[in-house]
This record gives structure tokens, C-alpha cells and sequence, in this order.
């Protein structure tokens, strides 16, 4: 299940750079939720002001 959020947390934050050219995609948006499951992993750790 960890290596589920943690590859989707990757999928989502490429989107987000891949957005930063193309302008259909929400850039910022997507990488924000990238990072927002990679939070709930337990296998990387993030810090508050992360």
C-alpha cells in the first residue's frame, strides 16, 4: 500500500512539472497533492514546515 501512495505521490508531482509546459494541466495544484500523499506515507518524512 505504501509503495501505491508513494508512486502515485511521484505520478502526480511530474504532472505538475509536466503542467509547467503545458498549460491544460493545474500545475501547482498537482504537485501540491503530490506532495500531500506523500505526507500520509510513512516511508518518507516531512517535516511541518515542509
Amino acid at each position: 500500500m505504501e509503495l501505491f501512495l508513494v508512486l502515485t505521490a511521484l505520478l502526480l508531482m511530474i504532472l505538475g512539472i509536466i503542467g509547467s509546459f503545458l498549460p491544460v494541466l493545474p500545475r501547482p495544484l498537482t504537485s501540491w497533492a503530490g506532495l500531500l500523499v506523500l505526507h500520509f506515507t510513512d516511508g518518507v518524512k516531512l517535516s511541518q514546515t515542509f
